[in-house]
């Protein structure tokens, strides 16, 4: 029985590294899946349910179906390429890149495209809240949401039209692009929200006092609500597609799903009372008073603090914060 000629060492390298992504990408899944999970028990055990927390629940789960579409098809698809097609000249890879018009491929990179479109729509909105509903904070980046969603038009084409040379002369183009304003609009969110947080520690710890005050300030805290780690992650992968590394794989197939965990950690903190609110964003820069701070000058061990004081001075930001 005849057989493929080996693949050559460089297409063994890219071979792993796409194996890589998808290992990176189940993983990221998984987590994922433990977050909306987590989400889930939480807005369950809400006893009030007004529009937002409706407006929570739709947004969560519409993210979760998406990603869960994108990583069956991605598992689907590479499954057909590197079992049902590895003797595949020259390659499995090259069968998933000569092939990318199959209907499973198309259906998961059509949910690929739309995580991007709503999870960045939450980043917009906190960016808005963070800063005290200043709207010119947020002029910039939606013109970077809006050339985003127009540049992932053609690059969706271009990606299932593999044998139209036209589109396919264009995709590297249309790649690049996209990707490059995907991180541009993060890089400023995630800034914009950092700096916004670390200015506005010393007024928070005068509001509510230096140990609540840590739950809304502190480094984790910074890293969530900006969603640091997703921009992270895109600059990796911007920069090693620029170099043409054979590592860009590693990166790219995860993008979505590492997006995704971003946002439904934000989404997670909103559920729990934990994110930043219009109320909590106005008190801090003087502008509204806050209802619940007994802490204002200094801070007080939990432990010392009766919980049916606690439960009544909380309880209106509770429910304003979601």
């Amino acid at each position: 029985m005849s057989t493929a000629p080996p693949a050559a060492p460089p297409d063994l390298q890219q071979e792993r590294s796409f194996f890589n992504g998808i290992l990176v990408a189940t993983l990221a899944y998984g987590a994922l899946l433990m977050l909306y999970t987590q989400l889930t028990q939480v807005l369950l055990s809400r006893p009030k349910r007004g529009g937002v927390y409706w407006g929570v629940v739709v947004y969560s789960t519409l993210l979760f179906c998406l990603a869960t579409i994108a990583i069956g098809g991605l598992m689907k698809y590479a499954g057909v390429s590197f079992i049902d097609n590895r003797l595949y000249p020259p390659g499995p890879v090259a069968y998933y890149d000569t092939h990318l018009t199959n209907h499973i491929h198309v259906m998961s990179q059509v949910c690929v495209t739309l995580v991007p479109w709503i999870g960045d729509v939450l980043m917009l909105y906190r960016l808005f809240v963070v800063w005290n509903s200043n709207w010119f904070i947020v002029v910039l980046p939606s013109l970077l949401y809006v050339s985003r969603v127009a540049m992932s038009i053609p690059l969706l084409i271009s990606q299932t039209r593999p044998k139209d040379t036209w589109w396919a002369i264009k995709l590297p183009i249309y790649s690049q692009t996209f990707y490059v304003l995907c991180l541009s609009l993060n890089l400023f969110v995630t800034t914009a929200i950092c700096l916004r947080i670390y200015t506005m520690r010393q007024r928070m710890e005068t509001t509510l006092g230096r140990l609540h005050a840590s739950f809304y300030t502190g480094f984790v805290t910074m890293l969530v609500e900006s969603g640091a780690v997703f921009t992270i992650w895109s600059t990796a992968y911007v920069a090693l597609s620029s170099q043409h590394s054979v590592a860009q794989d590693t990166f790219l197939l995860p993008y979505t799903h590492v997006l995704g965990i971003t946002r439904m950690l934000i989404v997670l903190r909103m559920a729990q009372d934990r994110a930043w609110s219009k109320e909590l964003a106005a008190a801090a820069c003087g502008d509204a008073p806050l209802d619940w701070q007994p802490f204002a000058s200094h801070s007080i061990p939990l432990h010392d603090v009766p919980a049916s004081s606690a439960a009544s001075t909380s309880k209106k930001y509770h429910e304003s914060s979601f």
